[in-house]
């Protein structure tokens, strides 16, 4: 029998939009419409910018500079993985907005599934707070905010939940510009984590992305539910984004993770229990203080 254990040590969600299977799926022609041949892309020497949970980002060229996301389709079998690709994707097809990447098409032609999105150029805000340790004013951080409320806001009028929103998915471009990436691309087994040796299945939730997890979810990081059945999606929701924007708004004033000092055990069981964490002894701005002082 297949023996189950939980190894905490980070993930995070993203989401599909709520549609009608057929608009999700969309018709023939649309797809061709959206669809990037990967032979027509220019990959530049050591193209390869960035790796997460999702898969490989390369810098290219098509047409102009490019980012190609190419998506780990390992945790779907090779037979579906094409249909579940364009499921995941059809977040990106529609949506336009000055604070969401652009998304120019995809490629649709197995082994190569993959995103084809206009080229962030500046540093993500996690960069910026927690490795080059800026310190930044009270208004860049409300002009900050409020470009990234403005673009949670539209994702969440077309009722698309990011379900990974944090810092290491927002980009700052020149003049302060916000760019969120990262949205519609998130399912359960792609934290999965399978040990040939033992038959163990871990689902991975490193300890710095705990404090971007609502309570809702943080109660529900199970591999199986009471009745014994796989648990297929987690519920993230319009308000589990919104805790998540809480803690990069908490990030931004403190340039610190919120529970920073605390076990991951210890986070897992305080935001469960819906406690937040300590307000004191914060290093704020004296703007900041003084707001602090008047609404907590």
């Amino acid at each position: 029998m297949e023996r189950i254990i939980f190894c905490f040590t980070l993930c995070l969600n993203c989401s599909l939009s709520i549609r009608s299977v057929n608009t999700i799926r969309g018709g023939s022609t649309s797809w061709r419409e959206w669809t990037i041949p990967i032979e027509e892309i220019s990959f530049k020497k050591d193209s390869l910018i960035g790796r997460g949970r999702f898969g490989d980002v390369h810098a290219a060229y098509w047409h102009q500079d490019v980012a190609v996301k190419l998506l780990n389709m390992d945790h779907v079998a090779n037979e579906r993985q094409l249909e579940t690709f364009k499921l995941e994707v059809s977040t990106f097809r529609n949506t336009r907005h000055e604070n969401l990447v652009l998304f120019l098409g995809c490629c649709l032609k197995p082994p190569s599934l993959g995103i084809v999105m206009n080229l962030c150029k500046g540093r993500t805000l996690h960069t910026l707070l927690h490795l080059r340790r800026e310190r930044m004013e009270t208004c860049r951080i409300v002009n900050i905010a409020t470009q990234i409320s403005q673009g949670m806001s539209y994702l969440h009028g077309k009722k698309i939940v990011h379900k990974d929103l944090r810092t290491k998915n927002i980009f700052i471009e020149n003049n302060n510009k916000v760019v969120i990436t990262d949205f519609g691309l998130f399912s359960i087994h792609r934290l999965l984590k399978f040990q040939t040796e033992t038959g163990y299945k871990f689902l991975c939730v490193p300890k710095h992305l705990l404090g971007y997890l609502s309570p809702e979810i943080m109660r529900n990081l199970l591999l199986f539910n009471e009745n014994g059945n796989e648990v297929e999606e987690l519920p993230f929701s319009t308000g589990s984004d919104v805790y998540a924007l809480g803690t990069v708004w908490y990030e931004l004033i403190t340039g610190e993770y919120p529970f920073k000092r605390s076990a991951p055990e210890t986070i897992i069981w305080q935001v469960g229990k819906g406690i937040k964490p300590a307000l004191n002894n914060l290093q704020l701005a004296k703007e900041m203080k003084v707001k602090k002082e008047k609404f907590c």
